[in-house]
């Protein structure tokens, strides 16, 4: 067994974020950046405790496809002061051979929450997961509007191409 680490390809990794509202539903997507750290086993990379990483997504470049939103999400977040969207992985259960529950901690508008996912390792090698996460864990009320009004809790849908780094 030895450690390796990966770095998150940014160009070929993806993070995507959809909260229903009264009136449509919202997505918005990005890219993401960062590393993880595993060791490998008999089998290869092994999703145990040994697993760490660190997430990274810029929230300048979250990107509905629509002016408004965009500028009204990254007034809401005030993006200029909080520009990166940090995950940390604490600890990892290995669940079977490919899938493994993390909890780690998510630091947005500077407040770092404890939270817990699932993340499941794919060909290539990728990383993917999904989670739910209520907005107001980091005190962000949803905006209401007239008969507009959107649910606190976002999904979360990570892709992420892992490059083995020569120098971890």
């Amino acid at each position: 067994m030895h450690a390796s680490k990966w770095r998150i390809d940014p160009e070929r990794s993806s993070v995507a974020f959809t909260a229903a509202s009264t009136v449509h539903t919202i997505h918005a997507a990005g890219s993401a950046a960062g590393w993880f750290e595993a060791v490998f086993d008999e089998r290869g990379f092994a999703l145990d405790r040994s697993l760490k990483g660190r997430l990274e997504i810029p929230v300048a470049e979250l990107s509905s496809g629509n002016r408004i939103v965009d500028r009204e999400m990254r007034r809401r977040v005030d993006s200029d002061a909080h520009r990166v969207i940090v995950a940390e992985i604490e600890t990892t259960e290995e669940i079977d051979e490919d899938l493994a529950r993390v909890t780690g901690t998510v630091d947005f508008l500077g407040i770092g929450t404890l939270v817990e996912g699932e993340l499941r390792l794919r060909p290539g090698p990728r990383l993917t997961g999904i989670g739910e996460f209520d907005t107001r864990w980091w005190g962000l009320e949803p905006p209401r509007l007239f008969m507009l009004r959107v649910e606190p809790i976002v999904t979360v849908e990570i892709d992420l191409a892992l490059v083995e780094d020569p120098d971890g």
